[in-house]
């Protein structure tokens, strides 16, 4: 897919987390290999925009908003808005009146807190289609055309959730060097 200047985008990065995160950015020119790209357009950061030059495969447009995924549960496999970047977490434990939760970045030990407003459900950009991974694949209507099932973690903090996501992570990783690396 070839990306105009001003698109705004997501731009792959293993500089955050070991299975890699989502950044936002905007298109500022390109060859249709290579882009130009500008972070934090945000207006909160406060600080200058960074440039980098970023391969192709690194980037996908910005996933659609999907209704009806404010009924997670631990377990529940989803990505957290966290320091500029979408990362992919597991629910570990719900609170608020199901609004707030305790989420793990996949990778990492520590937990953080989240409102349900810093959580999406994970999306996958593969031939110009959104496939949604986990929660919702199954109930949704929105705009992915094809689904992939949920990953299944039967309960946060159990071994059996971590030999799971183990698999997951090396198999997640293995898939983003193999995207990385195509001609």
């Amino acid at each position: 897919m070839r990306f105009k200047k001003g698109s705004k985008v997501e731009v792959l990065t293993m500089k955050e987390v070991p299975t890699g995160a989502w950044r936002c950015a905007e298109i500022i020119s390109g060859n249709g290999h290579t882009y130009c790209v500008k972070y934090g357009w945000f207006p909160i950061t406060g600080k200058a925009a960074l440039v980098e030059r970023v391969p192709r495969k690194a980037i996908r447009p910005c996933p659609p908003p999907i209704n009806g995924t404010d009924d997670w549960v631990p377990g529940d496999v989803v990505e957290v808005f966290d320091e500029l970047c979408w990362k992919p977490a597991v629910i570990v434990r719900v609170f608020g009146g199901n609004n707030m939760f305790s989420v793990r970045i996949l990778g990492l030990k520590s937990q953080l807190k989240a409102h349900q407003s810093r959580l999406r459900v994970r999306q996958s950009w593969e031939d110009g289609n959104w496939l949604l991974v986990g929660k919702g694949s199954s109930n949704s209507s929105g705009p992915p055309k094809r689904k992939r099932s949920s990953l299944g973690f039967p309960e946060a903090g159990g071994k059996k959730m971590k030999v799971i996501e183990k698999e997951y992570l090396m198999a997640n990783v293995e898939g983003i060097h193999t995207l990385l690396l195509k001609p």
